[in-house]
């Protein structure tokens, strides 16, 4: 935990001066083509922009940890009125992919690699290969094409604002949560395949065998518990990748989510909304991390013997 915290901190920290290096600020992106040295200086000044660094990184560490995360510039709004609804937005989307996705990926990875040569299985098996190769837009599009123009069941483009209620934007979220949950089905999917490829060869699982078990118990009491720890790590990447690698699906489907948003922000060097995206996402992936790790020592049984 303390491990998790200080590489938080110290993650952070590299984020801020990595982002105050990079050139222009709000000024330059509020002023645009109108920003004359003498307004430009003018704005930083106001904005406290021209402190030292260190100066700078400690107010804004000082702000965060009391809850607040800045003043946009570019937009003229506080920074949690921006981000708070996009972050709401992108973990609806995330959670109705992460549901679509993984327990139909465990279940279908645990039938495949006990049943390889099944013509259903292989179908599947392929449809997963092909679904890991091909590019997030190319998914989207082929979706877009067919539950959009074909056959019309869902809007292929989110036309609601970011503040809209849950109501208003449940219709808008299917084709980009079946876009991610397809990228991330084939990844846990072909995991768990090969986990179960490999655990049912296992002595422990022979012996199952040969003491007449049903091979339904078998499954669920030895193989699946056993093929199940390198999964819980590929979901829980998969899940942090969910909250915040969601910025090409969201483009193609204007989806007003964190990965819309960041992509707006680098685009006019709004740093006081990097930041937030920045500190979220390496939140997310540190707290998945740990969540796997006390999921994997539970799980597995030589990591319970260990500890006992």
């Amino acid at each position: 935990m303390l491990f998790t915290l200080g590489a938080f901190v110290s993650l952070a920290v590299l984020s801020f001066l990595g982002i105050d290096a990079l050139p222009g600020d709000g000024c330059t992106a509020l002023l645009g083509r109108f920003g004359t040295p003498a307004k430009v200086a003018e704005c930083r000044e106001e904005h406290q922009l021209t402190d030292p660094v260190i100066v700078r990184l400690g107010n804004w560490a000082n702000d965060v940890v009391h809850g607040d995360l800045g003043y946009s510039i570019k937009r003229d709004e506080q920074v949690a009125q921006i981000v708070l609804p996009r972050i709401r937005n992108t973990a609806m989307l995330a959670v109705v992919a992460a549901l679509m996705a993984f327990p139909s990926a465990i279940v279908a990875g645990l039938l495949i690699g006990r049943y390889p040569q099944s013509r259903i299985g292989r179908a599947i098996n392929t449809l997963g290969v092909v679904a890991m190769t091909l590019p997030e837009f190319v998914i989207a599009t082929i979706l877009w094409l067919v539950f959009s123009i074909w056959i019309p069941i869902f809007p292929g483009v989110t036309v609601v604002p970011s503040n809209a209620t849950v109501v208003e934007l449940l219709p808008h979220i299917w084709m980009p949560a079946l876009t991610l949950a397809a990228v991330v089905f084939a990844h846990s999917m072909r995991t768990m395949k090969a986990g179960v490829t490999t655990i049912q060869l296992m002595p422990f699982v022979e012996s199952a065998r040969l003491r007449g078990t049903k091979e339904r118990v078998t499954l669920l009491r030895h193989i699946l518990p056993a093929a199940l720890p390198p999964v819980v790590n590929t979901i829980a990447v998969d899940a942090a990748w969910l909250l915040t690698g969601t910025f090409v699906t969201e483009a193609v489907f204007n989806y007003r989510g964190l990965g819309r948003l960041a992509i707006d922000a680098i685009s006019d060097r709004d740093t006081a909304v990097i930041l937030p995206i920045v500190l979220f996402g390496l939140g997310v992936y540190l707290t998945m991390s740990l969540i796997a790790d006390m999921v994997v020592r539970l799980l597995d049984p030589r990591l319970k013997q260990h500890r006992s």
